[in-house]
């Protein structure tokens, strides 16, 4: 698989300035992050412009903290 630098770099760019416009999810992540365990259930919900709600949620399976800790360890690396 070929990897891209450009690529990366206009990511880390993307993630500044998201979490420069949003800095409490990041501070929720932070915090949230230490306390998902397997087992746990994630629920994710949208409230759109017109109020409509849609709501998913999933329980965390092993791959999927191992998903989580590569992403955080990658972030946390590049800061």
């Amino acid at each position: 698989m070929a990897f891209n630098p450009m690529a990366l770099l206009q990511i880390k760019q993307a993630v500044e300035g998201f979490n420069s416009r949003h800095p409490k999810l990041a501070m929720f992540f932070n915090d949230a992050g230490a306390r998902i365990d397997t087992g746990a259930v994630l629920e994710i919900s949208v409230t759109t412009v017109s109020g409509e709600k849609i709501r998913t949620n999933f329980r965390v399976t092993d791959e999927d903290r191992e998903l989580f800790s590569t992403l955080s360890s990658l972030i946390n690396n590049n800061r």
